[in-house]
């Protein structure tokens, strides 16, 4: 005897579309679990296809699809889709892991990926602000104290932001510090300091928080996010977007490594003129500390 499918007992409306599925899979009818295997293999597709779609590749009728999603808490498939491409958009990599699966080969995939992590780089140094840039560069050698903020993928950058310019410029700090909150750093900030802020796609909403803090205390930001900045770019004294379109399932960072390499190398350029700059300080105690493998 076939299950019979239970209505769910609260409003499920704050719950992501996977979520919805795994907290009553147990109590679907076989031929809703097939539809249910078929999403969840693969949520991203929903996006892009029509509910008669769906039903054909699960091999259920519409009526049943229809039905299903009702049962899931939405007024209907359109809505569970627009969802859906939501989190697409918004780079979940959960919904974007179908990405690829029309190469031919996987020579195919692989030149797929190169040509537009290089159209990335190419595309990202068009829209540049050549001005704005330079300005940033010039403001980052002559601030009393930097500051870079980053949470989670964005703190990768924030990483290597850092590890270039302490090479070339003290008194920088990486935010947030593990154990720590950031209103202990931010509070003795000010108008000769300087934060450099990265808000990649998927942003914790600490990062605007953060921003709008520091700019009640006058400090500066430069603000490196992808192309679809969104509203922590209202605070930011200077913006580069950086495109980030991926063949596959994760976000591209060729372009966004270009610029943190070129802003680095020009704050540098900037400093080098000084006497006895932090780099030549730097290089001649790694030679007295003996801390690296001198070259061959």
């Amino acid at each position: 005897m076939p299950r019979i499918s239970k209505t769910p007992s609260a409003p499920l409306s704050s719950t992501s579309l996977e979520g919805r599925i795994k907290a009553r899979y147990e109590a679907m009818s076989a031929v809703e679990q097939k539809l249910s295997d078929v999403i969840l293999a693969s949520p991203g597709q929903l996006a892009m296809q029509t509910a008669t779609e769906l039903a054909g590749h699960a091999g259920v009728s519409k009526a049943t699809t229809t039905r299903f999603f009702r049962t899931l808490g939405y007024t209907s498939y359109d809505e569970a889709r627009r969802e859906a491409r939501e989190s697409r958009g918004s780079g979940s990599p959960l919904y974007l892991q179908d990405r690829g699966r029309s190469e031919s080969s996987s020579d195919d995939l692989i030149q797929h990926h190169l040509d537009q992590e290089i159209a990335n780089i190419y595309e990202t140094y068009q829209s540049l602000n050549r001005k704005e840039l330079l300005d940033a560069a010039q403001a980052i050698a002559g601030a009393r104290r930097v500051v870079i903020i980053g949470f989670r993928h964005s703190q990768t950058i924030a990483h290597m932001f850092r590890s270039n310019l302490i090479q070339v410029r003290g008194d920088i700090m990486l935010l947030p510090s593990p154990g720590d909150s950031l209103a202990e750093y931010l509070a003795s900030l000010g108008k000769d300091d300087l934060a450099i802020c990265i808000g990649l796609r998927r942003r914790m909403p600490a990062l605007e928080a953060s921003m709008v803090a520091m700019s009640e205390l006058g400090v500066r930001m430069l603000y490196l996010a992808d192309v679809l900045a969104g509203s922590p770019a209202r605070l930011a004294t200077w913006i580069v977007r950086c495109h980030t379109e991926s063949t596959l399932m994760f976000d591209s960072n060729a372009g966004v490594a270009a610029i943190t390499n070129l802003l680095c190398s020009l704050v540098g350029k900037e400093l080098s003129g000084s006497k006895a700059s932090h780099l030549e300080r730097t290089e001649l105690l790694h030679q007295r500390l003996d801390e690296l493998e001198s070259g061959r």
